[in-house]
């Protein structure tokens, strides 16, 4: 008699898990746990187990999830805030559940347009808000929005990266297709893409799409690199070495677009009328008043975050110390942005560094470099990781995304679906 196997069912969870991804928390947390009872009970994941042991991206998941769970023992905060981390950093579990279940790239394509569908359904709304079509934004998301559509059902910092993710992956999807379905994809992007640019007034996926477009850069020159150039390329029309000159003038090209994606993104961070430009004068605001401004806060976080990790620098102040420690630091001062305390730094770097020191900041640089090092995959998968891995590792310098709960899901959803054994 055959065997039943989970295998099936655990990946349409995880297809249910993506759906909900945009939309619902419920959603996300019922399908995992089905994910997690089955992976568990299946012979399939338990005959991968030595292959997961030895895979430096589910190896690293483990450790990361073993140093905070050590560091529950020697926390300087409370219990209860211990164990309150811990429960957030369990969804690096995930990582190595969903690896053995993935490595057809069918089911690895139907993943990923899944969540495009699911993201495209928030990006329409979040236009038909903007256009004043619809009113359906949940009152807690918009309070205070000075723009409809900047948050539907999520806000804005979680939107502006799964738009952005949806840029990315509309876009892989539109490399790798043929015929009709790559303007489809192309759409796709360029439609959250605007969406980030035009409507979103979170700066969180505004500073992420300049590096969207150097991905882009990027993938289209080592594309062109990787063919092969054969002899008869190197005569055209007469003249010999024109592909190097072809070359060379590709690359000419490729600097200038770079240089002007550079230039645009620092005129934007300098010029005060635009929502990047207002970083600066936030950060300049809280240097010179002490005013408690949205950019001031996370510089007086970082600050703070530092101060810590040069304090407890090698084993750390244990899991879920952060906002006992910055306010024992902000009890003595005097200014309202230096008064604040807080139990997410807003740099994942930094989370990790403070609470678990050397070893917390090796781990989770160790996490990304393999996150990236995946994307050496041939084929779609790896193009995908390279772009979100690029995003996720840009965007944990100014948020916690492994912490929080819908852009730590997208990380190791994404890599538990992608990347190979």
């Amino acid at each position: 008699m055959k065997r039943f196997s989970f295998a099936s069912p655990i990946r349409w969870c995880v297809y249910g898990m993506l759906a909900s991804l945009p939309f619902a928390v419920g959603g996300v947390n019922f399908f995992g746990y089905l994910v997690l009872l089955m992976a568990l009970l299946s012979g399939e994941w338990w005959r991968a187990v030595p292959q997961l042991l030895r895979h430096p991206m589910s190896l690293t998941a483990l450790i990361m999830l073993l140093i905070v769970g050590l560091g529950t023992a020697h926390s300087l905060g409370p219990h209860h805030e211990a164990l309150n981390v811990l429960n957030r950093y369990h969804k690096l579990l995930f990582i190595p559940l969903l690896m053995p279940f993935f490595q057809e790239e069918k089911d690895r394509v139907r993943g990923l347009n899944v969540l495009c569908g699911a993201l495209l359904i928030n990006v329409f709304l979040s236009w038909t808000e903007c256009l004043r079509l619809t009113h359906i934004s949940d009152p807690i998301y918009v309070a205070g929005m000075p723009s409809p559509g900047d948050a539907v059902f999520r806000q804005h910092i979680t939107q502006g990266l799964l738009f952005c993710i949806l840029v990315v992956i509309a876009s892989a999807l539109g490399w790798q297709a043929r015929g009709k379905r790559r303007f489809l994809y192309w759409g796709m992007a360029l439609l959250a893409a605007g969406n980030v640019a035009f409507v979103m007034v979170g700066r969180t996926g505004k500073a992420m799409l300049p590096v969207i477009a150097l991905w882009l850069l990027g993938e289209w020159w080592f594309t062109r690199a990787k063919k092969a150039v054969g002899p008869e390329r190197l005569v055209f029309n007469g003249y010999p070495h024109s592909g190097q000159r072809a070359k060379f003038q590709e690359r000419w090209v490729l600097m200038l677009i770079i240089g002007i994606v550079l230039g645009s993104t620092l005129w934007s961070l300098m010029n005060p009328s635009t929502m990047l430009g207002t970083v600066l004068q936030e950060v300049r605001q809280s240097h010179r008043t002490g005013a408690d401004t949205s950019q001031g806060e996370r510089v007086e976080f970082w600050h703070k975050g530092v101060l810590l990790f040069l304090k407890h620098p090698w084993l750390g102040s244990g899991t879920g110390s952060v906002l006992t420690l910055t306010q024992e630091l902000a009890k003595n001062e005097t200014t309202p942005v230096n008064r604040l305390a807080t139990s997410n730094f807003h740099d994942e770097y930094l989370m990790w560094a403070v609470q678990f020191g050397m070893p917390g900041l090796l781990a989770i640089v160790a996490f990304f470099m393999f996150y990236l090092r995946a994307g050496r995959q041939p084929g779609l998968s790896g193009q995908v990781l390279r772009g979100v891995g690029i995003l996720f590792a840009f965007g944990c310098l100014y948020n916690s995304f492994l912490v929080d709960f819908t852009e730590g899901y997208s990380i190791v959803l994404l890599g538990g679906v992608l990347i190979s054994l």
